[in-house]
């Protein structure tokens, strides 16, 4: 009968042994029920500067945050065109700074935290509209110094007295006139907006001074290094040059910006 017991308590210890190893321990089954948990927003706000969190409050964002959203990402895909046009400008941190907030703040719309998300989104506007400011006062002394050159090569040619007359270089004279008077204004235009902050506007402007001002360089001028404007040239279309390093090539291409 003993004999008979002896392998029954073996069999019965190996069955246990091998369940109590199998089985996860109970510190291991609490690691497996830990779940990471976002970040509460409030915890990055000072109790002076932490936002009202109430049913009206909560109301309001919902409809300014999903403004935002649309907005500001539209002037990201406008400020990447020009960041990749003018890399030596230095702009590409400060966009890169700009692109990470506007995630944090879609983030927090989506996690449903809306007044955390309409902070963020307003501080990521702010943020937007110092860089426009910077592209404007860019823009501008590009517009000034060409239209310089403009007003110089119409005046040159205008006493030129091999064109006196001639009737076709008399209409290509007054056309040039008219596209630099045409430039003129819309800097006019771009100062206006600038000074009521309203930055974006003032880039459209600019964009289309520049264009004028590329057009009677290129006609008036024939010694002008083919490809000199092109990156001028897509940026005013807002697209990003493929080949931006290298402006003096014959046929660089051009690619569009796909939101």
């Amino acid at each position: 009968m003993k004999i008979r017991i002896i392998p029954m308590v073996i069999i019965y210890l190996l069955i246990l042994g091998f369940v109590f190893v199998s089985s996860p321990s109970a510190e291991g089954q609490q690691k497996q029920q830990v779940v990471e948990v976002d970040p509460d927003p409030k915890e990055s706000y000072s109790e002076a500067e932490r936002p009202e969190d109430n049913y009206l409050s909560r109301f309001n964002a919902i409809k300014i945050s999903e403004s935002l959203i649309d907005k500001n990402l539209e002037s990201i895909f406008l400020l990447k065109v020009i960041v990749s046009n003018y890399k030596d400008q230095g702009w590409e941190k400060e966009y890169k700074v700009i692109y990470d907030e506007y995630k944090k703040g879609v983030g927090l719309f989506y996690r449903r935290n809306v007044v955390y998300s309409r902070v963020e989104l307003e501080r990521n506007r702010k943020a937007i509209n110092k860089l426009y400011k910077k592209v404007s006062s860019f823009y501008k002394k590009q517009t000034i110094t060409m239209l310089g050159e403009c007003a110089d090569k119409i005046l040159n040619f205008s006493l030129d007295e091999a064109n006196k007359y001639d009737p076709h270089r008399n209409k290509v004279l007054y056309k040039n006139m008219m596209r630099l008077w045409i430039a003129y204004g819309q800097t006019d235009e771009a100062r206006k907006s600038y000074i009521g902050s309203v930055y974006k506007n003032s880039l459209f402007h600019y964009r289309i001074a520049k264009s004028y001002a590329i057009l009677i360089l290129e006609e008036l001028d024939p010694s002008t290094p083919k490809g000199k404007f092109d990156v001028d040239k897509a940026d005013n279309l807002n697209r990003v040059l493929a080949s931006s390093s290298s402006p003096d090539k014959s046929a660089p291409a051009t690619e569009s910006v796909t939101k």
